[in-house]
């Protein structure tokens, strides 16, 4: 799947650092061209961190003005955890939520305690460039952007205290513990221990030297791995990785 701003920029050398678009996420999603491609069309510094903590620690030594931080969905566990980390980074700034996939921004929608942290954009990140940027230019002016699949689950005004109601169509029982996804399953010991690493961002010689193996290996494995769980690319067998497991779940697993 292709990031919604790795299209053609011009390099630039100079931008504001009196406001910064910060996104909390792996390079692989948010990667250096796509911040040079935000430099360039909004005139603002833009930074990656992994995550929040880095953020803190560099916002105490170089202060912004205002800040946009976006927080990709690999975060959700964290971000609900410890909402209030995340809104303390923020400041007086905008806190929005990045996701690829739907359920995703539903589940954060559902969770989060607006009386007690505030509202919380959405950017997705699966549409056309155009759009992408229309979005993050409203979260840079603290307008906050709420997707239709959304929209039906907003209280009333009138009543802020209504529950929200999901639509027919959106409505779930209580969701069961989850189950080991199928297709993740049917990898092999080996073929997840790679898709592991790619995930990571490591590429096929980093990866042969840590499992000793050979790279023509590596790429065996990978191809069939893609073959698998039915994807074209390393960046959406690493997407499917991060939606179906994580470190602290399969780590011994995949070791």
């Amino acid at each position: 799947m292709s990031n919604p701003l790795q299209d053609s920029v011009a390099q630039i050398d100079v931008y504001s650092e009196d406001f910064s678009i910060n996104f909390i996420g792996k390079e692989l999603f948010f990667s250096k061209q796509t911040l040079q491609s935000v430099q360039t069309e909004f005139g603002v510094a833009a930074h990656r961190y992994d995550g929040i903590a880095e953020l803190k620690a560099d916002s105490a030594s170089n202060s912004m003005a205002g800040k946009v931080v976006v927080v990709d969905q690999i975060m959700l566990d964290d971000l609900l955890n410890r909402p209030e980390v995340y809104t303390q980074a923020v400041g007086t700034g905008c806190l929005a939520f990045a996701y690829r996939k739907e359920e995703t921004a539903r589940s954060l929608f559902e969770s989060w305690d607006r009386a007690q942290f505030g509202d919380i954009g959405y950017l997705p990140m699966n549409v056309a460039p155009d759009v992408w940027r229309s979005i993050l230019r409203l979260l840079m002016h603290e307008e906050l952007y709420l997707p239709s699949f959304l929209a039906n689950c907003v209280a009333p005004p009138h009543d802020p205290g209504t529950p929200c109601i999901l639509s027919e169509k959106q409505a779930k029982p209580k969701s069961e513990p989850k189950k080991p996804n199928p297709v993740f399953a049917r990898l092999t010991r080996r073929e997840k221990q790679v898709l592991r690493l790619v995930s990571k961002g490591q590429s096929n010689k980093i990866i042969a030297s840590n499992l000793g193996i050979t790279e023509h290996t590596v790429k065996l494995h990978m191809h069939n791995v893609t073959g698998k769980i039915g994807v074209s690319n390393r960046t959406a067998a690493a997407q499917f990785y991060f939606e179906v497991t994580s470190d602290e779940a399969y780590g011994q697993a995949v070791d």
